[in-house]
């Protein structure tokens, strides 16, 4: 792809990302209309590999920096850095930031993957493995992609399904369930075994990882900002382990280290960051230990943006994001989609 044709494509996803962001983050969508009109800002992330080179990535990045120095100029338009966040156009100080900033910010978006570790998916997820759970008994989770593990903690949350409470937990996840009547369960699954698998694991000791974390979340939700604080201190007293490790090379050797439970691997909104053909080969590597012993995937992923996961026919292309559950066993793979919804678990549409 020529240069020309990057920053083209580089343009057009900003622009799309004003439609995306809607009114749950205004800022993230008056700056991607500034960044996409900014070469600064499109050659910036034209510098991101493939698989991050999307407005997220340049966000985070520009949100890493300014945590670290608030009295930067830029920093007066974001409501968690400012108690009355500027509300003009952000043109000026935006270039002149980018500017000045050009290499650090090149080098994150380099080098960094976003990493929301967004604890609100774990209230779909864990309908997904409560119906695993029915029918295999305990469990021994797999997390992929799991950051700093906040999704291995599914039992530590309570969760709120419109009336109904399951879960008794500190940090309470809330759900609008949509669509067709869905059975809940009466309690979070039971974990009697959990291990993560992440790229670049973040160290929950280290100031720099954390802040790229919270760089990760929208400034303006402060909800999210909140129970992500509160869930990053449950996990420095679980000290779930999440080891360095390949999505996919990596895979079977993580999955051996698992105790005891039926293992059930999870991903949530982590195989769209890689390669098309990583995807594929990650599905047979399931596939393949699947066929050894029973083996449970519990994904939840967008299909517009992973279309190599073989989508069963009724979601695919979906804008959504897809709670999917697959099971292989003796019998043969089981492969059931239980709904689609909103991408940080804020609702989910039952199918």
């Amino acid at each position: 792809m020529s240069e020309t044709a990057e920053w083209g494509q580089v343009r057009q996803e900003l622009r799309e990302f004003v439609h995306v962001s809607g009114s749950r983050a205004p800022l993230y969508g008056r700056l991607a209309l500034v960044f996409s009109g900014l070469d600064e800002a499109v050659a910036i992330l034209a510098e991101a590999p493939s698989p991050t080179r999307i407005p997220v990535t340049l966000f985070a990045a520009v949100q890493f920096l300014l945590l670290a120095e608030p009295d930067e100029p830029l920093a007066a338009w974001y409501p968690n850095l400012t108690v009355e966040p500027r509300r003009d156009d952000p043109t000026e100080v935006a270039q002149e930031f980018l500017i000045r900033r050009r290499m650090e910010l090149v080098e994150l978006v380099r080098s960094r993957t976003p990493q929301t570790n967004e604890i609100g998916r774990c209230a779909p997820l864990v309908l997904g493995l409560a119906a695993v759970e029915c029918r295999f008994g305990p469990l021994a989770q797999l997390d992929v992609g799991a950051s700093a593990g906040l999704n291995l903690l599914s039992d530590q949350y309570g969760y709120r399904f419109g009336d109904q409470r399951v879960g008794d937990g500190p940090v309470v996840l809330p759900c609008e369930l949509r669509g067709a009547p869905m059975a809940l369960p009466e309690r979070s699954p039971q974990l009697v075994s959990r291990r993560g698998l992440d790229r670049e694991p973040i160290d929950l000791d280290d100031p720099r990882q954390l802040r790229w974390l919270l760089a990760c979340v929208w400034p303006d939700q402060d909800d999210r900002r909140q129970r992500l604080q509160a869930a990053l201190g449950l996990a420095r007293r679980v000290q779930p382990v999440v080891e360095a490790g390949d999505a996919v090379t990596d895979l079977s050797a993580a999955l051996s280290r698992l105790g005891d439970g039926h293992p059930v691997v999870t991903t949530s909104w982590v195989l769209n960051y890689l390669e098309p053909v990583r995807r594929t080969e990650f599905v047979a590597t399931l596939a393949a230990m699947g066929q050894k012993r029973p083996l449970s995937w519990v994904s939840y992923e967008s299909p517009s943006a992973t279309a190599e996961l073989g989508w069963p026919e009724a979601v695919v292309g979906s804008d959504l994001t897809v709670l999917r559950v697959v099971t292989w066993t003796d019998q043969g793979r089981d492969d059931l989609v239980i709904g689609q919804g909103h991408p940080h678990g804020y609702w989910l549409s039952v199918l």
